[in-house]
């Protein structure tokens, strides 16, 4: 599976039921998007890594996972993987209280809260009885009274989780906080004090990416969230790092598959 095949459209709602059997590791591949995602976890054998974090996973687990934050599953093993997947800007769809959430929580453990475990039953109800278009309609109400069941029960909110390597904290640290104006993977390798090749390797093999495409990804979406919120292309490139505005065109077209001048006309459609 290619990167690309991981991208969200920012405007659209998504909702999947998904029971793979067998499931394989190359099936999951390490992606970044615009937009909130939720993942519940039935079943499974996995290890859920976001950004420098890994969750060992448990049936009833809620994974929150919030805009640019580079994310995949890890599969363990082969036993039955079943997840629900639901992808939804607050914002655009009408979706309140994720702000209810404080930022360090990323899993929730829904064991024993029958209400928000019966809130994904509903889910598949009315994605079964209903129409797709009409199923969406309901989607953010029911989003929304998730958050709200959330915040009520925090007892329920899991901290069971582990660390990749200290050097790529201070790393993905160090990026994040300079996204648009840090020049080359030289400046991180200086800041840290490790060389260049140490540092592509720790990145491979942690984050199965190479540091220059979790930079690149990055203001990719950056850009195309400014876009879609009104700005102009070419204000958007120098806002967001890039050298020059072909260089800008190029890399955004063959990420996203059309040009940064087209983003706004198909997120209003």
């Amino acid at each position: 599976m290619k990167m690309n095949d991981c991208i969200w459209e920012t405007d659209k709602l998504f909702y999947k039921h998904v029971i793979t059997e067998s499931p394989r590791r190359e099936d999951h591949c390490l992606h970044t998007h615009n937009v909130y995602e939720l993942l519940y976890i039935v079943s499974g054998d996995a290890t859920h890594v976001i950004e420098d974090r890994k969750y060992k996973l448990k049936k009833g687990d809620l994974i929150l996972i919030r805009p640019l934050h580079y994310h995949f599953i890890q599969i363990d093993s082969s036993v039955n993987y079943e997840r629900y997947n639901v992808l939804f800007d607050p914002a655009r769809h009408g979706v309140s209280g994720v702000e209810l959430i404080p930022d360090n929580v990323e899993i929730i453990n829904l064991s024993g809260n029958k209400s928000a475990e019966d809130i994904f039953h509903r889910f598949d109800f009315y994605h079964s009885n209903c129409s797709y278009e009409t199923f969406l309609n309901f989607l953010p109400p029911m989003l929304s009274e998730l958050f709200l069941n959330l915040s009520i029960f925090p007892q329920t909110q899991s901290d069971e989780s582990f660390t990749s390597s200290p050097l790529i904290t201070e790393a993905l640290k160090y990026i994040n906080e300079n996204l648009f104006t840090v020049d080359s993977i030289e400046d991180i390798a200086k800041h840290l004090f490790v060389s260049e090749s140490y540092l592509f390797r720790l990145f491979k093999s942690e984050l199965r990416q190479t540091p220059k495409k979790y930079i690149m990804d990055k203001r990719l979406l950056c850009a195309q969230k400014m876009i879609a919120d009104g700005e102009k292309p070419v204000t958007v490139c120098d806002a967001c790092g890039f050298g020059d505005y072909t260089t800008f065109y190029r890399n955004y077209t063959a990420f996203f598959g059309h040009s940064p001048s087209d983003e706004k006309r198909m997120t209003d459609a």
